[in-house]
Protein backbone atom coordinates (compact mmCIF):
# COMPACT_ATOMS: atom_id res chain seq x y z
CA UNK A 1 0.00 0.00 0.00
CA UNK A 2 1.38 3.41 -0.96
CA UNK A 3 2.20 5.97 1.73
CA UNK A 4 -0.29 8.84 1.85
CA UNK A 5 1.65 12.10 1.70
CA UNK A 6 -1.38 14.18 2.73
CA UNK A 7 -1.80 17.90 2.20
CA UNK A 8 -0.16 20.70 4.17
CA UNK A 9 -0.17 24.49 4.05
CA UNK A 10 0.44 27.54 6.22
CA UNK A 11 -2.21 30.16 7.00
CA UNK A 12 -2.54 33.28 9.11
CA UNK A 13 -5.06 33.16 11.93
CA UNK A 14 -6.91 36.19 10.63
CA UNK A 15 -6.60 39.27 8.49
CA UNK A 16 -5.26 42.04 10.72
CA UNK A 17 -7.25 45.28 10.88
CA UNK A 18 -5.72 48.38 12.42
CA UNK A 19 -8.04 50.06 14.89
CA UNK A 20 -8.05 53.75 15.66
CA UNK A 21 -7.42 55.15 19.10
CA UNK A 22 -11.13 56.00 19.25
CA UNK A 23 -11.98 52.31 18.84
CA UNK A 24 -9.95 51.42 21.93
CA UNK A 25 -11.47 54.32 23.88
CA UNK A 26 -14.92 53.11 22.86
CA UNK A 27 -14.11 49.58 23.98
CA UNK A 28 -12.87 50.87 27.32
CA UNK A 29 -15.89 53.11 27.89
CA UNK A 30 -18.35 50.35 27.02
CA UNK A 31 -16.51 47.98 29.38
CA UNK A 32 -16.44 50.60 32.12
CA UNK A 33 -20.17 51.28 31.74
CA UNK A 34 -20.99 47.57 31.71
CA UNK A 35 -18.83 46.85 34.75
CA UNK A 36 -20.30 49.88 36.54
CA UNK A 37 -23.83 48.66 35.88
CA UNK A 38 -22.94 45.18 37.06
CA UNK A 39 -21.56 46.63 40.30
CA UNK A 40 -24.62 48.86 40.68
CA UNK A 41 -26.84 45.78 40.53
CA UNK A 42 -24.59 43.96 43.02
CA UNK A 43 -22.89 41.53 40.66
CA UNK A 44 -19.15 41.99 41.23
CA UNK A 45 -18.22 38.76 39.47
CA UNK A 46 -19.95 39.85 36.27
CA UNK A 47 -18.13 43.21 36.51
CA UNK A 48 -14.80 41.37 36.68
CA UNK A 49 -15.78 39.18 33.70
CA UNK A 50 -16.70 42.27 31.65
CA UNK A 51 -13.39 43.97 32.49
CA UNK A 52 -11.35 40.86 31.69
CA UNK A 53 -13.24 40.31 28.44
CA UNK A 54 -12.64 43.88 27.30
CA UNK A 55 -8.96 43.57 28.19
CA UNK A 56 -8.69 40.34 26.22
CA UNK A 57 -10.40 41.86 23.18
CA UNK A 58 -8.05 44.84 23.36
CA UNK A 59 -4.94 42.67 23.54
CA UNK A 60 -6.13 40.43 20.70
CA UNK A 61 -6.93 43.48 18.55
CA UNK A 62 -3.42 44.90 19.05
CA UNK A 63 -1.43 41.79 18.25
CA UNK A 64 -0.99 40.74 14.68
CA UNK A 65 -2.00 37.45 13.12
CA UNK A 66 -0.03 34.29 13.86
CA UNK A 67 0.91 31.76 11.23
CA UNK A 68 -0.41 28.22 11.62
CA UNK A 69 0.71 25.05 9.89
CA UNK A 70 -2.15 22.77 8.84
CA UNK A 71 -1.65 19.18 7.71
CA UNK A 72 -4.14 16.56 6.55
CA UNK A 73 -2.85 13.01 6.80
CA UNK A 74 -3.99 9.46 7.45
CA UNK A 75 -3.84 10.21 11.20
CA UNK A 76 -6.19 13.20 11.03
CA UNK A 77 -6.05 16.97 10.85
CA UNK A 78 -3.01 18.54 12.46
CA UNK A 79 -3.06 22.20 13.46
CA UNK A 80 0.33 23.37 14.76
CA UNK A 81 1.13 19.87 15.97
CA UNK A 82 -2.24 19.25 17.67
CA UNK A 83 -3.78 16.26 15.93
CA UNK A 84 -7.54 15.92 15.62
CA UNK A 85 -7.96 12.26 14.77
CA UNK A 86 -10.52 11.17 12.18
CA UNK A 87 -12.60 9.31 14.77
CA UNK A 88 -12.96 12.60 16.69
CA UNK A 89 -14.21 14.52 13.65
CA UNK A 90 -17.94 14.51 12.93
CA UNK A 91 -18.06 16.36 9.62
CA UNK A 92 -16.54 19.07 7.47
CA UNK A 93 -17.71 21.77 5.10
CA UNK A 94 -15.91 24.15 2.78
CA UNK A 95 -17.46 27.58 2.93
CA UNK A 96 -16.93 29.41 -0.32
CA UNK A 97 -18.11 32.98 0.39
CA UNK A 98 -15.12 35.07 -0.65
CA UNK A 99 -11.97 33.36 0.60
CA UNK A 100 -12.71 29.66 1.11
CA UNK A 101 -12.66 28.36 4.70
CA UNK A 102 -12.65 24.82 6.02
CA UNK A 103 -15.17 24.21 8.82
CA UNK A 104 -14.61 21.04 10.83
CA UNK A 105 -17.05 19.85 13.51
CA UNK A 106 -15.30 17.83 16.18
CA UNK A 107 -16.45 15.84 19.19
CA UNK A 108 -14.23 17.93 21.48
CA UNK A 109 -15.67 20.17 24.17
CA UNK A 110 -12.98 22.87 23.96
CA UNK A 111 -12.87 23.05 20.16
CA UNK A 112 -16.27 21.98 18.84
CA UNK A 113 -15.59 23.65 15.50
CA UNK A 114 -12.34 24.48 13.72
CA UNK A 115 -12.38 27.27 11.15
CA UNK A 116 -9.31 27.15 8.89
CA UNK A 117 -8.69 29.54 5.98
CA UNK A 118 -7.78 27.72 2.78
CA UNK A 119 -6.33 30.57 0.76
CA UNK A 120 -7.49 29.73 -2.75
CA UNK A 121 -10.10 27.69 -4.61
CA UNK A 122 -7.57 25.20 -5.99
CA UNK A 123 -6.48 24.20 -2.49
CA UNK A 124 -10.13 24.13 -1.41
CA UNK A 125 -10.95 21.54 -4.07
CA UNK A 126 -7.97 19.32 -3.24
CA UNK A 127 -8.74 19.54 0.50
CA UNK A 128 -12.40 18.67 -0.16
CA UNK A 129 -11.46 15.65 -2.25
CA UNK A 130 -9.04 14.47 0.44
CA UNK A 131 -11.45 14.98 3.35
CA UNK A 132 -14.30 13.14 1.61
CA UNK A 133 -12.27 9.93 2.03
CA UNK A 134 -12.11 10.37 5.81
CA UNK A 135 -15.10 12.36 7.07
CA UNK A 136 -18.69 13.14 6.21
CA UNK A 137 -19.35 16.29 4.22
CA UNK A 138 -22.21 18.15 5.89
CA UNK A 139 -23.26 21.75 5.37
CA UNK A 140 -22.50 23.92 8.39
CA UNK A 141 -21.89 27.54 9.23
CA UNK A 142 -19.36 29.24 11.47
CA UNK A 143 -20.47 29.67 15.08
CA UNK A 144 -21.41 33.01 16.60
CA UNK A 145 -17.99 33.38 18.21
CA UNK A 146 -16.31 33.30 14.80
CA UNK A 147 -18.59 36.08 13.55
CA UNK A 148 -17.92 38.15 16.67
CA UNK A 149 -14.16 37.73 16.22
CA UNK A 150 -14.46 38.90 12.60
CA UNK A 151 -16.59 41.85 13.70
CA UNK A 152 -13.95 42.92 16.24
CA UNK A 153 -11.16 42.26 13.72
CA UNK A 154 -9.55 39.53 15.84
Amino acid sequence: MAEDSGISWSVDTHEHHDHSTDWYWGLGLIALAGAGLALFFGNALFAVIIAMSAGSIGVLAIRGPREHTVRLSERGVSLDGTVYRWDGIDSFWIEDGGEPRLLISTKGLLHPQLVIPLGDKTRAMSVRNYLRRHAAEEEQHAHLGEHLAEMFGL
